[in-house]
């Protein structure tokens, strides 16, 4: 058994909010939209896809609440784009957490 402090460190590492957000084949459709087109309203988003606007709203809310996705109002309308710098600032900080974690318990992986 582990020490239960490693596993913690280990859960730590993974923001499960971020990769449940990451995980759903539509977000992930709709972040490839947003990269080719740009900033878009909720309207020209759902236009491209199969699924009902309030669908693509509720991935849109989710990714914007995990910042993955940056909103701007402008008169009624929200438009949407990617918020490219803090999903890689995040890609990146859980790239190196994990390195040091490996380096420090994982004696089997070499230099990570």
């Amino acid at each position: 058994m582990k020490d239960p402090e490693l596993v913690r460190q280990l859960e730590n590492l993974f923001d499960s909010d971020f990769f449940k957000v990451l995980s759903e084949p539509v977000r992930l459709e709709i972040l490839r939209f947003l990269a080719m087109n740009g900033t878009c309203s909720i309207g020209e988003v759902s236009e491209g896809f199969p699924q009902d606007r309030s669908v693509i709203s509720r991935h849109l809310k989710q990714m914007s609440q995990e910042g993955m996705v940056l909103t701007e109002k402008r008169g009624r309308y929200i438009y949407y784009s990617i918020n490219g710098r803090d999903l890689l600032r995040r890609l990146e900080n859980m790239t190196d957490n994990l390195r040091l974690f490996l380096r420090e318990n994982c004696p089997d992986c070499g230099d990570v």
